[in-house]
């Protein structure tokens, strides 16, 4: 997917690190829009109770004063790279740890390595995981969590403890600051939360997350923001809560996603549907995560249960036959506009993947309203809990029918992207896009209108590019939506104004 700079656009990277960080805009900076001080009230996620800050050093104190006293020098000689990485950071470093995960996304969503010799696919490796669409909708879910409770535990204490912003200390930063008591550091909580869960979802990655999380905290000395013992409470804070979100990781079923056991081909036998999937892949090979479904839930799974569509029509039916018809027409008269639609919402192998193409549309929209560091976790981990249990009752429904794509049909019917290796019903496009219109529209009521018109374009794009039948849009649309509603639902009663 192309990303649209709001300004001025580069790649940094550290000195020490091959991997190039995405940057999605520098200038102009502002100070959020509000600061939150009922924050450390909101409900979190996974945590059922606080985390434990011990109160900071008086700002009177030999020791805070000795701190305070550094980091006024040290603003006076920051290094060029220093300034850059303040400057990186300061657009919002939930954003930039969202952006970090769509990047490691995009890099891990390849193709399974295939070896002609043996005549099989590679085995899975949980060290360089096929980031796929249920991979990268998990990941940013547990991502999102950790850094969103990690940050109403901050609130909590910040306004527990009340010690003040270095500017009304008489430091001027050198980048806009929200106006909230400075301990335990914001950024520092994000960045060891983020640097946890990521690594524990890419553990080779592992020495490029610790440069770019020590970079993080840093930065926000080098702006004159926090002094050092704001950023150890911070981190101390953010590694407690990640380890309590790394624990449900563990048990949440996903693991044997994979189907390490084999046992599809029990389940395709089983499917009630007509004519069954196949894969389309030469040589043919286990379909995608059959067993994701099986994923545990964030929100009700006995609710999100409930809003999986019912039977789709026979291959021998009208409506079938009618489906089946349309992509015919499609494949062989695709436009050029429709050609376009397809493209940009394919999504596919080297992609953000689906969830994190709504995760890039939904930082523009936390850009635009400055929201705060806490509001904008908030945003992705309702958006990100969402997707995911969308992503998850798709993938039940998948693999109960077993559905084939329209070319196994017919094999005339030409697609404009590969053929997702899953069955079609429903489209995990539409169910995900609804579902992410749902909770955006709910959380920026402006832009409902503008979401809701993008969520139908983007499942009417799996119809033009010819892998899935308008029923699969249309139901999944449906199912996205009462998924969204959960998520809606939940956000109205977690405590935030």
């Amino acid at each position: 997917m192309n990303e649209k700079s709001n300004s001025i656009s580069f790649l940094f990277a550290l000195a020490a690190c091959k991997e190039p960080t995405i940057s999605e805009g520098i200038l102009p900076l502002t100070p959020p829009a509000t600061t939150d001080p009922d924050g450390g009230n909101w409900q979190t996620v996974v945590l059922r109770s606080g985390v434990g800050v011990p109160a900071p050093a008086a700002v009177s104190s030999d020791a805070y004063q000795r701190e305070l006293t550094a980091v006024k020098n040290g603003l006076a000689g920051t290094t060029p790279e220093q300034n850059t990485a303040v400057t990186y950071w300061a657009y919002g470093g939930v954003q930039r740890w969202n952006q970090i995960a769509r990047q490691l996304i995009a890099k891990y969503n390849v193709m399974p390595a295939y070896d002609a010799a043996t005549g099989r696919y590679a085995a899975y490796d949980v060290a360089k995981p096929m980031s796929d669409a249920p991979f990268a909708a998990r990941l940013l879910a547990y991502l999102s969590v950790a850094q969103y409770d990690a940050l109403v535990m901050t609130w909590r204490a910040k306004f527990q403890y009340n010690r003040p912003a270095l500017e009304r200390q008489g430091v001027q930063p050198r980048i806009p600051v929200a106006d909230v008591p400075s301990y335990p550091s914001e950024d520092a909580a994000v960045a060891e939360a983020s640097y946890q869960m990521l690594t524990f979802l890419f553990p080779n990655e592992a020495d490029w997350l610790k440069a770019k999380a020590t970079e993080h905290k840093q930065s926000r000395v080098w702006a004159g923001a926090c002094v050092p013992s704001d950023l150890q409470a911070g981190e101390t804070l953010g590694a407690t809560v990640a380890t309590s979100v790394v624990s449900r990781a563990r048990t949440d079923g996903f693991a044997q996603a994979h189907d390490p056991a084999n046992t599809w081909p029990t389940l395709l036998a089983r499917a009630p549907y007509d004519t069954k999937w196949q894969s389309l892949e030469i040589p043919a090979r286990a379909p995608v995560l059959p067993l994701a479904g099986s994923v545990q839930t964030w929100f009700d799974a006995t609710a999100v249960g409930r809003t999986a569509p019912g039977p789709p029509p026979a291959t021998t039916s009208p409506a079938f036959q009618q489906a089946l018809a349309e992509i015919r027409t499609i494949s062989d008269t695709r436009s050029r506009e429709q050609w376009r639609i397809a493209d940009f919402w394919s999504d596919g192998v080297g992609s953000y993947a689906v969830a994190g193409h709504w995760n890039r549309i939904a930082e523009e929209l936390i850009q635009q309203t400055a929201q705060n560091e806490l509001r904008a976790a908030r945003t992705y981990a309702l958006l990100n809990r969402a997707l995911h249990d969308a992503t998850t009752v798709t993938w039940q429904t998948k693999y109960r029918y077993f559905v084939p794509r329209p070319s196994q049909i017919d094999a005339r019917i030409k697609t404009v992207a590969l053929i997702p290796n899953s069955p079609g019903y429903p489209s995990n496009h539409a169910v995900s896009a609804a579902s992410a219109a749902v909770v955006l529209g709910h959380l920026f009521p402006g832009d409902a209108s503008k979401l809701t018109g993008q969520a139908n374009e983007a499942g009417l794009a799996r119809v033009y590019a010819g892998t899935n039948y308008r029923f699969d849009v249309d139901e999944g649309a449906k199912t996205g939506a009462a998924v969204g509603k959960i998520a809606a639902d939940w956000s109205k009663a977690d405590g935030a104004k």
